[in-house]
């Protein structure tokens, strides 16, 4: 309870501060939300659900038999418990874990599903960063970032290791026995086995899927771009699409922080702030963030709720119906 208020609280901070962090107020911030229309509304509403359909290829891939109509299910409600709980990720991982039992699959399938899944999602996001982080001298100045570019650079290390453990089982098992030594101090571990069990599984599901896997990730980054692109553009504020995609680098690169739930607060002063250095108007880069974290984080927790209240309201009248057969039955 006092982390979920705590937590709170820094979200709220953050957010509440957010203009000013970055040199504007907001009274200039609001005046650039004024400029949305409903039918811009309607195109954002549009991409940002096309781009959690293509999500849905890359769970469905990951699962065999889940459909794209469940994984979209999957994303929602998991998603909306995470965005409000503290560390919510266990949280909704063991609600996905119910529904995907409840739905006849087994905890060894979902657990080669939820592997899978957390690694795709992880190279994503280094993949986007890797590449902001290679181009980032072609596109912007030397001094665009200045010391803040050094928050990428664990990340090519991290690249190289995940590849290093998917190609080789030594490595794997070498990474695992260098985890178990500090591990250990605190509790039992035994990485030195289950890294290499869990290469397996995800390399045995990825092998079959992968090409789905990748059309759909690819898809859903490209949209992600895309809603940040049109953020900005429905709110008359011109951003290049070489700042956005740092900026979206970067936005990929604080959602590992889980100081918040979703990292509220942290995504929006970070990459805001990023996009100033890269010659952002404040008030404009603020608003068109706020407009995409709206989408990307704060929309989910509605629709996954609700998504999760119909899904639960079928599960009690299915188990109504089959009290009802048994007592016919008997």
């Amino acid at each position: 309870m006092v982390t979920s208020v705590l937590s709170g609280l820094l979200t709220a901070a953050l957010v509440v501060f957010l203009p000013r962090a970055v040199g504007s107020t907001w009274t200039d911030v609001g005046s650039v939300l004024g400029r949305i229309s409903v039918p811009s509304l309607l195109a954002l509403t549009i991409v940002w659900i096309a781009g959690l359909w293509a999500h849905s290829f890359v769970l469905s891939a990951s699962l065999p038999g889940l459909t794209k109509r469940r994984g979209l299910t999957l994303s929602l409600t998991g998603s909306a418990v995470a965005n409000v709980l503290p560390l919510g990720g266990a949280a909704g991982t063991a609600l996905n874990f119910a529904m995907v039992r409840r739905w006849g699959f087994s905890s060894v399938a979902f657990g080669g599903f939820l592997a899978v899944t957390t690694l795709l999602n992880l190279v994503s996001k280094l993949g986007v960063i890797a590449l902001a982080l290679a181009l980032m001298p072609i596109l912007h100045s030397a001094s665009a970032f200045g010391s803040g570019s050094l928050l990428f650079i664990p990340v090519p290390a991290v690249v190289v290791v995940c590849v290093w453990i998917l190609a080789d089982e030594r490595a794997a098992a070498i990474v695992g026995a260098a985890l178990d030594k500090p591990i250990g101090v605190f509790r039992a571990s035994n990485l030195a086995v289950r890294i290499p069990d869990l290469r397996r599984s995800i390399l045995r599901i990825v092998r079959s899927g992968w090409r789905p896997m990748t059309v759909g990730m690819l898809a859903y980054l490209a949209l992600q771009l895309a809603l940040l692109w049109l953020c900005f553009q429905v709110l008359g504020v011109a951003l290049g699409l070489p700042v956005l995609f740092t900026a979206l680098a970067v936005e990929r690169l604080l959602t590992l922080v889980p100081i918040t739930p979703g990292a509220a607060g942290v995504v929006e002063v970070g990459t805001t702030a990023a996009l100033v250095a890269l010659g952002g108007d404040p008030a404009g880069v603020a608003a068109g963030l706020l407009l995409f974290r709206g989408f990307t984080y704060l929309m989910e927790i509605p629709v996954g709720g609700l998504t999760l209240a119909i899904w639960l309201a079928a599960q009690r009248r299915r188990g109504q119906d089959r009290s009802e057969l048994e007592a016919l039955a008997g």
